[in-house]
């Protein structure tokens, strides 16, 4: 079905597009704002990634890697506009929408979110966007490192040593990871 849509898109079919777009968005919006931080800013993202992938659809190899294409378009989009920014903030990304057992909660467990959303204050934007787009937009690695245009190892690194200082910037040097 993905595959058919990403067809007719290519040849102009808008509605095609649309319906693409609205397939991929929550988890996209999410991996956006947990960038940029501020809905606005995301929602901005969004619309000039949208519009960005309309543009370039013909440059989509492979019809059925889009959802990781236009990711990696959106979370590109979210960093140059993170970079134009003095600072970034991570907001608490909603992640009612998020697959998974919706009674979890994901602020249960080691520390509380306050104590992690003040830690992550302390980090380097670098290290608070990689960390969230790994727990607040539910990415998994390969996908960050696909998003990112990175290596996998160079991500799972990069990954733990932002886990490593976001546990020491909470005053706990032996969180587990």
């Amino acid at each position: 079905m993905e595959r058919e849509l990403v067809l007719a898109a290519r040849l102009g079919d808008e509605v095609a597009f649309a319906r693409l777009i609205e397939a991929e968005a929550p988890r996209v919006y999410r991996a956006v704002l947990a960038v940029v931080g501020s809905p606005e800013d995301a929602q901005e993202v969004m619309q000039d990634a949208s519009i960005r992938a309309w543009r370039r659809l013909r440059e989509l190899r492979e019809a059925d890697s889009w959802p990781a294409w236009f990711r990696r378009i959106a979370v590109r989009q979210a960093f140059d506009r993170a970079g134009r920014q003095s600072r970034i903030r991570l907001h608490e990304v909603s992640l009612d929408a998020a697959e998974g057992d919706a009674g979890h909660d994901p602020s249960s467990g080691w520390a509380d979110r306050a104590s992690v959303m003040s830690a992550l204050q302390l980090l380097a934007r670098e290290d608070r966007a990689l960390l969230g787009l790994r727990f607040g937009a539910d990415l998994a690695v390969p996908d960050i490192a696909s998003a990112l245009e990175i290596p996998l190892g160079t991500a799972k690194s990069r990954l733990h040593r932002a886990l490593g200082r976001l546990a020491a910037a909470m005053g706990d040097d032996d969180v587990r990871r």
